[in-house]
């Protein structure tokens, strides 16, 4: 056929006949070759006009091979000289790569110096045909309701509330309210956060639009659909893959009003998007462990800021990059009056004990007594009801002694050092001091951890209290909720069970180490919160036995966002991350010096520490890097973001096409400092 504004004729391998109109397609292949991250024209023939529409997946030809790919365009005209391949097959009419979807994964990739096709592999899951016939044939989930949901928990959330109502059932194109919200116990505790996202939700619900929801785990998922019942789809990776290609195609299709699920969740296309609600941002699932490696809190800022749909924040605690849109004006603050806040929260009481209790036999006499009280095994009744004891997670050595004489491995400050593994790397939690490596005083390199952990406590709590139930809830035996009798329930951090009407006391060890990083308090006040949200609000109880003063005071007076703000403003000072973006870049020596001799031309890019060895983010893999590798860390001035993020591309792009060894590069990782 003749081509508009061409004088050649379009020409197709094969003889095929084209399509009518727009015979050519876009491509974008799905591939992780860098220098193949944009589109290629494929023809469009007569036979696949109708379904070859924009955003469905293909198969083309590619080198010699089979490829799957996404029409991102139809066009009438190519630059291409000679004949063009054909499509060879549509993969499925059904268009998965929207428009809002395609222009959100380009935004991430140069955010995060990474390719779209990259982002658009953890976006998009795998097709699967059955999944995807379910999901076409199935009817539009019935709208949720809440008869017996507890009002706000006070005015600033009630004018929340008020203004998502006043915006969703607006016609202006104005940007939805944006909050963060740190949820108390309340009269339900354990239930507070969902009953606060459901608040929301049923405001956008009822003007007919639909809601998001991002969780951290499986847990998380079916906290809240077990109250939003079948009315929910669900989207997380314990999903098999005919399920979860299933519930993407029902949240694209509008078959979902709400959908619940975790880390990949954050880019499902909804039609009618009123409202995103991210539960516990700072969670470890929240980290994209693939590349370009996209935290799930930045792909729903990112989506907001597109899209301009509202979105909510809620947390036990407060991390340090909340708090910081907060402090920028990009979101508001729902907060409560200190009075409301005592009625919603426990007692929390600071032990006082100053020694560190990873040795179980050194707990104070005082968590007895409390525990005796709770129990109803004690002259003086307090409270009744069960008990929670958090120990520390699995995988983290709480105490470490030397394998040769037997001593606490201690700082230079005097406090215990504390380890991922028994061979690093090594902190202390007293006054943040790290490394890779440690050295006892009698010269020896190797270690053994001796504290106590889950199996221990749980067997010493049932000798000292025969007759009252002892539950175990951590490892590979994870309970999801326990009876409200007297017991005592020892679980790990990030498994403590619920209760209805919550805990009457709450035990919580100094022990909570969540490892040598910038976040290592952040993390241990918010897994500390997380307990604390399970006990009752007063006379309900929680006795905290921790050695670190910022913590006591943050639970004692319950204010994790009076902690993010000063954290905040301390790193403002140092030009610490959030302010400035964290980049790693790794590899060989000289690749890794070479990359760095370019980003220093640079104006806003600063050398935090260069490190022998692959980034932390690796010390629990078995990694294949020889020990030439180096890690250079460095501080990005957000002015300077974009003109890094492009230069580190051309750079990666530039090597692989060459065949030379090309930097890995990570932006924005929480552990990177």
């Amino acid at each position: 056929m003749e081509l508009p504004g061409f004088d050649n004729q379009l020409r197709i391998r094969g003889g095929l006949t084209p399509a009518p109109t727009q015979p050519v397609a876009a491509v974008l292949l799905e591939t992780p070759v860098p220098h193949l991250a944009r589109t290629f024209d494929y023809a469009v023939t007569e036979s696949l006009d109708e379904d070859a529409q924009p955003g469905v997946r293909v198969r083309v030809k590619f080198s010699g091979r089979l490829m799957s790919g996404f029409i991102v365009a139809r066009t009438d005209t190519t630059d291409h000289d000679g004949e063009l391949h054909a499509l060879e097959r549509v993969t499925s009419p059904v268009p998965v790569l929207t428009p809002e979807l395609l222009e959100l994964c380009a935004s991430l990739a140069n955010k995060y110096a990474g390719t779209v096709p990259d982002v658009v592999r953890l976006a998009i899951p795998p097709r699967h045909a059955g999944g995807e016939k379910t999901a076409l044939g199935a009817e539009t989930s019935a709208t949720p309701t809440f008869p017996d949901l507890p009002g706000p928990l006070g005015e600033s959330e009630a004018d929340f509330l008020g203004a998502l109502r006043t915006w969703v059932q607006s016609e202006e194109q104005a940007p939805g309210p944006r909050a963060a919200f740190v949820v108390p116990p309340g009269e339900q505790p354990g239930r507070g956060w969902v009953h606060a996202a459901l608040r929301a939700t049923a405001e956008v619900l009822a003007a007919e639009r639909s809601v998001l929801i991002v969780v951290p785990d499986q847990s998380s998922v079916e906290t809240v659909t077990s109250i939003l019942g079948p009315a929910a789809v669900t989207l997380t990776h314990e999903q098999g893959p005919q399920a979860r290609w299933s519930a993407w195609v029902k949240a694209l299709t509008g078959k979902a009003r709400v959908v619940v699920g975790t880390r990949a969740s954050a880019y499902v296309p909804m039609p009618d998007l009123g409202l995103i609600i991210m539960c516990f941002d700072d969670e470890d699932a929240f980290i994209e462990p693939r590349a370009p490696y996209c935290h799930a809190r930045s792909v729903v800022c990112e989506r907001v800021a597109q899209t301009h749909v509202a979105t909510l924040f809620i947390d036990h605690a407060r991390s340090v990059d909340v708090q910081r849109l907060v402090d920028a004006g990009w979101m508001g603050d729902v907060t409560l009056p200190r009075p409301r806040v005592r009625e919603l929260t426990p007692v929390v009481l600071d032990s006082g004990f100053t020694r560190s209790i990873a040795d179980f036999t050194s707990l104070p006499e005082r968590a007895f007594d409390l525990m005796r009280q709770a129990l109803g095994r004690a002259k003086t009744q307090g409270h009744v009801g069960p008990v929670l004891v958090q120990v520390p997670r699995t995988g983290y050595i709480t105490l470490v002694v030397c394998e040769r004489c037997r001593e606490t491995l201690r700082c230079s400050c005097g406090a215990p050092m504390r380890a991922a593994s028994v061979t690093g790397p090594f902190a202390c939690s007293a006054c943040g001091y790290r490394s890779d490596q440690a050295t006892c005083e009698c010269g020896s390199t190797r270690f053994r951890s001796a504290g106590q952990g889950l199996e221990t406590v749980h067997y010493e709590l049932g000798r000292a209290f025969p007759g009252v139930p002892v539950v175990r809830s951590g490892g590979d035996r994870i309970i999801a909720r326990v009876d409200p009798e007297p017991q005592i329930v020892v679980a790990t951090t990030g498994a403590e069970p619920y209760t209805e009407g919550g805990y009457a006391l709450a035990l919580l060890f100094d022990t909570l180490w969540p490892g040598p990083s910038l976040r290592s308090t952040q993390t241990a006040i918010a897994r500390r919160m997380r307990a604390v949200n399970l006990v009752r609000p007063a006379p309900g109880r929680v006795l905290v036995l921790d050695e670190n003063p910022d913590i006591i005071r943050t639970l004692v007076h319950y204010d994790p966002v009076g902690w993010a703000r000063h954290e905040l403003e301390v790193r403002e000072e140092l030009g610490m991350p959030p302010v400035v973006r964290a980049c790693e870049v790794s590899g060989p020596r000289a690749v890794v010096e070479q990359t760095l001799g370019q980003l220093n031309t640079i104006d806003g890019v600063k050398l935090f520490e260069e490190r022998e060895g692959p980034p932390r983010s690796h010390y629990t893999r078995n990694s294949t890097d020889d020990d030439a590798t180096i890690t250079a860390v460095l501080g990005i001035e957000r002015h300077a973001s974009a003109q890094v993020t492009e230069l580190l591309k051309r750079i990666t792009t530039s090597a692989i096409m060459h065949g030379k060894p090309a930097p890995r590069i990570r932006i924005d990782d929480p552990d990177a400092l």
